[in-house]
């Protein structure tokens, strides 16, 4: 069995995404644009700071749509890790 399964449910019930502006077409666009799912995403986070996804957010940056994605480290420090949402990869 995949260990990673019961994190990633935990992940999709405390994941809250925000879409820009708040309104129903800047979600909708977001949501279009996110080719990378959330528990993908969260994968790559978690691969670059050993620790839990805790919070992810779908955000719009110069022209990008954006996986911003916190994580906790075994020492409870936070750490921000962004995703690419189209391409699964890091942006620095």
């Amino acid at each position: 069995m995949n260990r990673r399964g019961p994190a990633i449910g935990a992940l999709a019930i405390l994941t809250v995404i925000v879409g820009c502006g708040g309104n129903d077409q800047g979600k909708s666009y977001l949501l279009r644009h996110a080719a990378v799912t959330l528990a993908d995403a969260a994968g790559v986070a978690e691969s670059q700071v050993p620790g839990r996804a805790v919070k992810v957010e779908l955000v719009y940056v110069s022209r990008h749509v954006i996986y911003e994605i916190e994580v906790i480290d075994a020492a409870n420090q936070p750490h921000k890790i962004l995703v690419d949402a189209e391409t699964g990869k890091l942006v620095k």
